[in-house]
C-alpha cells in the first residue's frame, strides 16, 4: 500500500528541466526583422475598418446578418471631427466616450434585406458628402446597440 502512494506521488511531481529546455531553445532561435511590418498610422475605429473599404455586396451581406438575428439596421453619420473621440474631459479607457453619431431618419424595424438600407446609405451619403456613415444593429429585446461598423469614409 505505502508503494502505490509513493507512486503515484512520483507521478504527480513537475518536470521544469523540459520547460526550460524548450524556453532556451526559443530564445536562442534568430528573429526574422525583415518580415515584420508597420501599420500605416491611420485613424481606425471598429473591427472593420481594418479591412479594405467594402463593397455594396459585402455591405450587403452584414446587413442581411444583422437582419438575420432579428437586428433593426439603423444608419448614423458623423463628420470627421465629431467622429473622432474628444479625450479633452474624459481620461477614462472607454471606446465611445464624447463621440456622438446623428441618426438617418428612424431605425428600420420593417427591413427585409441588405438593399433596402444600401439605398438609404446612397441617400445619407448623397446628402452630407464627405461625412462617414455607419450602420448599427439594435436589438428591441435588449434594447441596445449589438453590432456596428462604418461602412463610408
Amino acid at each position: 500500500m505505502n508503494s502505490m502512494v509513493m507512486s503515484s506521488r512520483k507521478a504527480l511531481v513537475a518536470r521544469p528541466t523540459q520547460s526550460r529546455k524548450v524556453a532556451s531553445k526559443a530564445t536562442r532561435r534568430p528573429v526574422m526583422m525583415s518580415g515584420m511590418q508597420v501599420l500605416k498610422p491611420e485613424k481606425r475605429y471598429e473591427c472593420l475598418s481594418y479591412l479594405p473599404p467594402l463593397s455594396d455586396a459585402e455591405i450587403s451581406r452584414q446587413i442581411d446578418y444583422l437582419v438575420g438575428n432579428g437586428w433593426a439596421p439603423c444608419i448614423e453619420f458623423a463628420s470627421q471631427e465629431e467622429a473622432d473621440t474628444n479625450q479633452l474631459f474624459f481620461a477614462g479607457p472607454a471606446l465611445y466616450e464624447n463621440r456622438y453619431w446623428t441618426m438617418w431618419k428612424l431605425p428600420m424595424f420593417g427591413c427585409q434585406s441588405g438593399d433596402e438600407v444600401l439605398k438609404e446609405i446612397q441617400e445619407c451619403q448623397d446628402e452630407y458628402p464627405g461625412y462617414r456613415v455607419r450602420v448599427v444593429g439594435f436589438d428591441n429585446v435588449r434594447q441596445c446597440q449589438m453590432a456596428g461598423f462604418i461602412c463610408r469614409i
